[in-house]
C-alpha cells in the first residue's frame, strides 16, 4: 500500500460538497453484500460485443475440490484455470486505450448453477458440466471443450468390474445429486446408496482410496485428476456414453457464445492443460472450503482469519475484503520492513502511526492499521451520489495509490466532463492516463478475490463424514 503522508479531509470535503456526510453507501460493512454478488450483470441489458466488450463479465463456477477452490487464500482449480486463459483470450486484441474485460467469479454449488444463469445472476456457468438435451431449452452451451465418460471406481485390491452388471448385489454409492444419478436411472438392477449429506464424488474416492469396499461412478476426467494424489484407486468398466462436457450461457448472448467457442477451438487441449495445471494444488482433504483448515497445509487464510475477523468486527469491516487486500498486497505473508511499507497488509508505517498503532510489523497491528485506513476511506467516498459499488472502488484505488492521489484524479474528472461520483468509465479512465494502467490492474484484482471470497463463504460447508456412511435409497 503506497499511502500519501497527509490525510487530505478538507481536499475531500470541498469535492464532495455538503452532502459528503449524509446518509449513504457503507461499503464493505460487515453486514453488506458485495454490491456485484445480487446486482446485474454488465450484460443484463445486451449481449457481448466484440468491438466495445464489457468491463466485467461476470461467471457462475461450481465450486468444489475439482473445479474451483482457494489455497492459501488465492483461487485455484481446473475451471479456475480454463477461465483465466479465457480473460486473455477476450483481451487479445484489446487497445491501449480500452480497459481490459475482467472475469469474475462467483462460486455456487454445482446443482444450482442453471438455475442461477436463468434468474441472470451471471453471465455464463462453469463447472465441467454434462450437457444435458432438457436443460438446453433453457440455456445455449458452448462447443464441448472435453468429452467424457462416467466410470466404476473402487479400491485397487478388489475384483475388477467390467460395467454396472457385474455389481451384482455389491452396492453403488453416489452422491444425493449429480449426473451419474442420470445414467444407473435406467438400471433398477443396481442397488444404489446414498452418500452422507454433503458429500461430493471426490470426497467419495478420498474415501475408497482409504480402503473399504465402496464402489462410485465417476467422470473418468475428475477419476484422472485425482490418481496421482489416489494412488489406491482403480478405474473399471465405464457406461457406454461419451458425454460431453461444456459452459453454459442464456439464449440471448449470442455473440458471447460465438465468442465462447471461438475461444474453445484456439485453445485445442483445454481441459487437459487445466488438469495438469491443478493436480500439484489439489485440497490434501478433498473439500473446497474458504478457508481450508489450518491442519491441512497450514493455509495462510485459515491462520490469518481469526485475525481478520476479530479486527473487522471492531472498525464494522467486512473481514473477507481485509483478506482480499491481503491476498493482493502479500500473498498473506508477512512481509516485514523498517521503512515502507510492511506486514501482510503492507502498511506505511507513518500511516498506521496516524491511525492510533504504534507496532504496525505484528499482523494484528498490520491489519488494524489497514482495517482503520479503510474506515476513514469509506467516510471519505461516502456521498449521495456514490453508489455502493463506486464506493468499494475508489476506497480500494485510494488504499493503493493514497486518498490525495484518487482526490486529485475525481477533480480532473470533473474538469474534463466526466462523472468524479463513478469510477468505471470515469474516473477509471483518467487514473489509467495520469497513474498507469497498475492501479486499474489492483483495483481490479482485490474487487475479483473480495467477490469470489464472499460468494464462497455463503455456501455451506460440505461435510467431513467417510463417503461409507450411507443410506439406502
Amino acid at each position: 500500500m503506497r499511502i500519501v503522508n497527509s490525510i487530505c479531509m478538507a481536499a475531500a470535503l470541498l469535492l464532495a460538497g455538503p452532502a459528503a456526510q449524509a446518509e449513504g453507501a457503507r461499503a464493505a460493512a460487515a453486514d453488506a453484500a458485495h454490491p456485484q454478488l445480487e446486482g446485474p450483470t454488465d450484460l443484463a441489458e445486451g449481449d457481448y460485443d466484440p468491438a466495445n466488450p464489457p468491463r466485467r463479465l461476470r461467471v457462475l463456477v461450481a465450486k468444489g475440490p475439482s473445479t474451483f477452490f482457494f489455497r492459501n487464500g488465492a483461487p485455484h482449480g481446473v475451471e479456475q484455470h480454463m477461465l483465466a486463459e479465457l480473460e486473455l483470450f477476450l483481451n487479445r486484441n484489446r487497445p491501449a486505450s480500452r480497459p481490459p474485460t475482467r472475469v469474475l467469479y462467483v462460486p455456487i454449488e454445482q446443482g444450482e448453477l442453471i438455475a442461477a444463469l436463468v434468474e441472470g445472476r451471471g453471465d455464463m456457468a462453469a463447472g465441467l458440466m454434462p450437457v444435458l438435451p432438457s436443460v438446453a431449452q433453457l440455456v445455449r452451451y458452448t462447443e464441448p471443450y472435453l468429452t467424457d465418460a462416467w466410470c466404476l471406481v473402487r479400491h485397487r485390491e478388489r475384483a475388477a468390474l467390467a460395467d454396472l452388471s457385474a455389481l451384482q448385489e455389491t452396492p453403488l454409492t453416489l452422491p444425493k445429486a449429480g449426473f451419474a444419478r442420470r445414467l444407473v436411472a435406467g438400471h433398477g438392477e443396481v442397488r444404489v446408496m446414498d452418500a452422507v449429506e454433503g458429500a461430493s464424488a471426490e470426497s467419495l474416492l478420498l474415501s475408497i482410496n482409504s480402503g473399504g469396499d465402496t464402489v462410485t461412478l465417476a467422470s473418468r476426467y475428475v477419476f484422472k485428476l485425482w490418481q496421482k494424489r489416489l494412488p489406491n484407486l482403480r478405474l473399471d468398466g465405464c457406461v457406454d456414453e461419451a458425454v460431453p462436457v461444456a459452459w453454459a450461457v442464456s439464449p440471448r448472448h449470442t455473440q458471447l457464445l460465438d465468442e465462447l467457442n471461438r475461444f474453445i477451438a484456439a485453445k485445442g487441449r483445454l481441459a487437459s492443460q487445466a488438469a495438469a495445471q491443478t493436480q500439484r494444488l489439489l485440497p490434501v482433504d478433498g473439500r473446497a472450503v474458504l478457508p481450508e483448515r489450518a491442519a491441512a497445509g497450514l493455509d495462510r487464510l485459515a491462520v490469518l482469519g481469526p485475525v481478520f475477523r476479530m479486527v473487522a468486527a471492531a472498525n464494522d469491516m467486512d473481514w473477507l475484503l481485509l483478506a482480499a487486500i491481503g491476498q493482493r498486497e502479500s500473498k498473506l505473508r508477512a512481509v516485514k520492513r523498517e521503512n515502507g511499507p510492511t506486514g501482510v497488509m503492507q502498511v506505511n508505517p507513518s500511516t498506521a502511526r496516524k491511525m492510533g498503532v504504534k507496532d504496525p510489523h505484528g499482523n494484528e497491528g498490520n491489519i488494524t492499521a489497514a482495517a482503520r485506513y479503510l474506515s476513514y476511506l469509506r467516510r471519505l467516498f461516502t456521498h449521495s451520489e456514490i453508489t455502493e459499488d463506486d464506493q468499494l472502488y475508489f476506497m480500494l484505488a485510494a488504499y493503493n495509490a493514497g486518498e490525495g492521489r484518487v482526490q486529485q484524479l475525481r477533480r480532473q474528472a470533473a474538469r474534463e466532463g466526466l462523472d468524479p461520483n463513478r469510477w468505471g468509465g470515469n474516473v477509471e479512465l483518467v487514473a489509467r492516463r495520469m497513474v498507469g494502467q497498475r492501479l486499474l490492474d489492483y483495483v481490479s484484482s482485490v474487487n475479483r478475490f473480495y467477490l469470489a471470497y464472499q460468494a464462497a463463504e455463503r455456501l455451506p460447508a460440505p461435510s467431513m463424514a467417510a463417503a461409507s456412511a450411507v443410506e439406502p435409497r
